[in-house]
């Protein structure tokens, strides 16, 4: 690896670290452009993270829908593991929060219905993503959405399963999941409320200073979250209804699938 190419790829610009990860834009050899995703040297060396990496790239393998980006290949580059994916023009979802974005005000609900969309067709084809949050989306100017990084997906069990790490950001994170307890696809969809929620509002449901304050209050069933419509009038009553059921804190409480998002989202005029 040099500073001018990577595994044969020609090096156009960074598109920044994240975290375990650097993303690079880069030609291939016909001269296309695509993305180059591998593992900080630090992290390559372990093999819990390499394990994570490899087994995001078998189940992105596994998913083609025009609302998921494409993996080309993967491959090694000495030690360090890399993919190659498609690149699309984009911007995070969290960058346009932040921003405050006017595409998230005008095109709020369409977006939201192709998510829930994209997430029906992962856990149909059995699996859950397990780390849905604003920074692993990415939305194109003219508002279609691309879910990103599987590195944390699990396979979809029969019935609810165990598991023995904790995936996720906590602020997006099941309470279910949060607490070590069995987690099924409810868990995706209540992660999938909760950046709804932050499309619609620019809040989270839970905010604090400090994140165990968060976290606390996501298992606590005596703190509910802050109603979406307090932030904003506009938002429809039947919107807000779906979202808080979406991210109600016991499963039982929640859709129990994501075809039953989407036939209250087809439901809103």
């Amino acid at each position: 690896m040099t500073a001018k190419s990577f595994a044969g790829y020609s090096i156009v610009r960074s598109l920044g670290d994240g975290g375990m990860m650097r993303l690079l834009l880069a030609l291939d050899e016909r001269g296309q452009r695509v993305v180059l995703r591998y593992l900080q040297d630090e992290y390559a060396r372990r093999w819990t993270y390499r394990r994570h990496f490899l087994r995001g790239a078998r189940v992105l393998a596994n998913l083609r829908h025009p609302n998921i980006v494409q993996l080309i290949k993967t491959g090694r580059e000495g030690r360090i593991p890399y993919m190659v994916m498609e690149y699309v023009e984009a911007r995070t979802l969290r960058e346009l929060i932040l921003s405050r974005d006017p595409l998230l005000t005008k095109q709020a609900l369409p977006m939201i219905r192709q998510l829930i969309g994209v997430l029906a067709f992962v856990h149909g084809a059995g699996y859950m993503h397990m780390d849905l949050k604003p920074e692993n989306i990415l939305v194109r100017n003219d508002g279609a959405l691309f879910l990103i990084d599987f590195d944390l997906a699990q396979k979809r069990g029969w019935r609810p399963f165990r598991l023995w790490e904790l995936p996720g950001t906590p602020a997006y994170t099941a309470p279910e999941t949060l607490l070590k307890r069995r987690v099924d696809e409810r868990s995706d969809i209540y992660s999938m409320g909760v950046v709804f929620y932050e499309m619609l509002t620019f809040h989270k449901p839970y905010e604090g200073s400090h994140i165990d304050q968060v976290r606390t209050d996501h298992v606590n069933p005596t703190v509910p979250p802050t109603r979406p419509r307090q932030y904003d009038s506009s938002i429809p009553v039947n919107l807000e209804t779906i979202i808080l059921k979406c991210i109600a804190k016991q499963p039982e409480d929640r859709y129990p699938s994501t075809s039953l998002v989407i036939r209250d989202l087809e439901a809103l005029r």
